[in-house]
């Protein structure tokens, strides 16, 4: 028998109360430990998932402690990295996959892939509710697309846009173009221009949970299907960031959208601002 961590022990008290939503509420903020092998350790071989096959289900297996983890395997593992829920979506494998925490330990669970999406990408109503406010959402703007956004007296928007939140750390324009993939953004000068915008009626922004088939959207229980480098899991797909994106089709802009430019040199400048109540843009002085 290991010696539990507190949040272990707190997560077999809300187990044994039959208090699963109290228990999920803790494996959503958990750090995990998943098993690596020596070679992959030293750096020799890549980092491969930890899997467990049972009745026909591939699971990939993550521990709540190095302790748990070192029980679970009665010694023979002695690598780890240590990843949180969120990053584990980011990079997760395939949407078929269950995860199964502290397997071979009493007690385990063993969550859905659409538990782990939600667990791990909360929709804007549930961030909200945790955190309340306006949140601020944005999306890359071709440079062909600007005009017409411009002439636009009542613009729309569709496809994906991001949590600003998450990418506001970034004040490269390459960086953030790679970091959402999208290469079809950047302008001549090497800049990128971006709409920002606050998120108003947060039912117009559900979080594109799917799969790439009909397969991997039920897995999730979602509701789109895109074609490859898509991951279904409301992130964008990007092992090294986590970025919340999010669907919408038709949005109207509410008064105070703006373009701004991030340049090479790191410098965010606002190029136009959006005026509900003359339906019209105004262009900033340094956008003339």
């Amino acid at each position: 028998m290991w010696q539990a961590t507190p949040f272990e022990q707190q997560l077999a008290a809300a187990h044994a109360q039959g208090d699963l939503a109290f228990a999920l509420s803790l494996l959503r903020e958990a750090d995990f430990a998943l098993p690596i092998s020596e070679s992959a350790a030293a750096g020799r071989d890549p980092v491969a998932w930890p899997t467990w096959a049972a009745d026909g289900r591939t699971w990939l297996v993550a521990y709540t402690s190095e302790a748990a983890l070192l029980a679970a395997g009665a010694g023979a593992v002695r690598h780890y990295r240590v990843v949180s829920l969120t990053e584990l979506a980011a990079g997760w494998p395939d949407p078929r996959w269950g995860l199964a925490v502290n397997a071979g330990l009493e007690p385990a669970f063993f969550l859905e892939p659409g538990t782990v999406a939600r667990l791990a990408v909360p929709t804007l109503q549930q961030d909200h509710a945790v955190a309340p406010g306006v949140p601020i959402v944005q999306k890359l703007l071709r440079p062909a697309d600007i005009q017409a956004l411009l002439d636009d007296g009542e613009p729309r928007v569709s496809g994906y846009c991001h949590h600003a939140l998450d990418v506001a750390h970034i004040a490269t324009p390459a960086v953030l173009a790679d970091a959402l993939g999208q290469d079809d953004v950047l302008t001549d000068r090497g800049s990128v221009n971006i709409l920002r915008w606050p998120a108003i009626g947060f039912d117009l922004y559900p979080t594109p949970y799917g799969g790439t088939d009909e397969e991997g959207m039920r897995a999730v229980a979602g509701w789109v299907i895109e074609e490859p480098p898509f991951i279904g899991m409301g992130l964008v797909p990007n092992v090294d960031q986590t970025i919340r994106e999010y669907k919408v089709a038709g949005v109207v802009l509410p008064y105070g959208a703006e373009i701004v430019e991030l340049g090479v040199d790191g410098v965010t400048r606002r190029r136009a601002v959006y005026d509900g109540d003359l339906s019209r843009w105004l262009l900033l002085e340094a956008a003339r």
